[in-house]
C-alpha cells in the first residue's frame, strides 16, 4: 500500500473513504504528526495503491493495513482515525486486533442493522444514486469509462466536484471497477451485526445532521453500547474537509483519554 509516514511517537493511522486517497487527509491533519507517527494510507485498490483484480473484502482491506503495519514495524497500539466506509475497516481491524487498537474514531460512519437495510437506504438517495452508486451495468459502464479516460474524468471531477479541493476530486477517480464494486459489496452493504456487537475498543462516532450516507437512528442505536460515542455536528458527509481543523483536535484530545492512553 502507498501511505504517507509523517513524524514519531503513538501511531495514527488515518483512513479515507469510498473513490477517495489519502489526500483527503489534507495539511490540516498533518498536525498529527508532530507528537505521533502518522500514517496516512491509500487503501488498497484506491489512489496510488495496488489495484488488484480481485480481493476487496472487508478482511482483504484489514490484511493489507496489516500487512503496511507491520513493514513499518511500529512496536506500538495504534489510534484510528476514519472517514465513510473506511470506519467500517477501521472498526474491523479494531475487532480483529483488540489489544492492538487503543481507540477510533469514525467519521460520517455508514453502519446499518443489515445489508438490505444499507442497500435501501442508499437506493433511497435518488434515481443517480441506484444508478452510479449502487454495483448494476450503468455503475459499472460508468466506472470503466473513467478508467479509460482518467485524465479527462480527473478534469471531469474538478468541475462537477467545485466544492471539493482540487486534490480530493481528482482522485475520485483514482479506483478501478472491481475496487470500487468489490468494496462497496463486501465492505459496505454486508452484514456487520456478528462482529460489531463484539468490538469493546472505545469508540467515538461523528454524524453530520444533514448527511444523507448514514443512518442516524442505528447511529443512535449502537451509542446506547458502553464503548460507543456518538456526536452529532451540523454539516454533511464531508464534515472533515470542512471542519479539518476541529477534526483534528478531536483525535488529539480522544488519544489524552485515559480509556486510550497506555499505561
Amino acid at each position: 500500500m502507498f501511505a504517507r509516514v509523517l513524524g514519531s511517537g503513538p501511531p495514527i493511522v488515518l483512513l479515507h473513504g469510498l473513490i477517495a486517497s489519502n489526500r483527503y487527509w489534507g495539511a490540516a491533519y498533518d498536525r498529527l504528526g508532530t507528537d505521533h507517527t502518522l500514517i496516512v494510507p491509500d487503501l488498497l485498490g484506491f489512489g496510488r495503491s495496488p489495484k488488484p483484480d480481485t480481493g476487496y473484502g472487508l478482511d482483504d482491506h484489514v490484511d493489507a493495513i496489516d500487512a503496511l503495519l507491520a513493514e513499518l514495524n511500529l512496536g506500538s497500539p495504534i489510534y484510528l482515525g476514519a472517514h465513510s466506509i473506511g470506519t467500517v475497516i477501521a472498526l474491523r481491524y479494531a475487532h480483529r486486533h483488540p489489544g492492538d487498537v487503543r481507540g477510533v474514531v469514525g467519521f460520517g460512519p455508514p453502519l446499518f442493522p443489515a445489508a438490505a437495510a444499507a442497500r435501501a437506504h442508499l437506493g433511497a438517495m435518488g434515481p443517480m444514486a441506484r444508478l452510479f452508486t449502487l454495483p448494476g451495468p450503468f455503475a459499472e459502464r460508468a466506472c470503466r469509462w473513467v478508467c479509460d479516460h482518467r485524465a479527462l474524468s480527473a478534469r471531469v471531477a474538478r468541475w462537477t466536484h467545485p466544492s471539493l479541493p482540487l486534490v480530493v476530486a481528482e482522485d475520485s477517480v483514482q479506483h478501478t471497477w472491481p475496487s470500487y464494486s468489490q468494496t462497496l459489496t463486501d465492505v459496505l452493504l454486508t452484514d456487520h451485526g456478528p462482529w460489531l456487537d463484539q468490538v469493546r475498543t472505545p469508540v467515538h462516532l461523528v454524524a453530520g445532521t444533514h448527511d444523507r450516507v448514514v443512518e442516524l437512528d442505528h447511529l443512535r442505536t449502537l451509542a446506547r453500547r458502553s464503548n460507543i460515542e456518538l456526536e452529532l455536528w451540523p454539516g454533511d458527509h464531508h464534515l472533515p474537509l470542512r471542519e479539518a481543523e476541529r477534526f483534528a483536535e478531536l483525535i488529539e484530545d480522544r488519544m489524552r483519554r485515559p480509556d486510550v492512553t497506555e499505561a
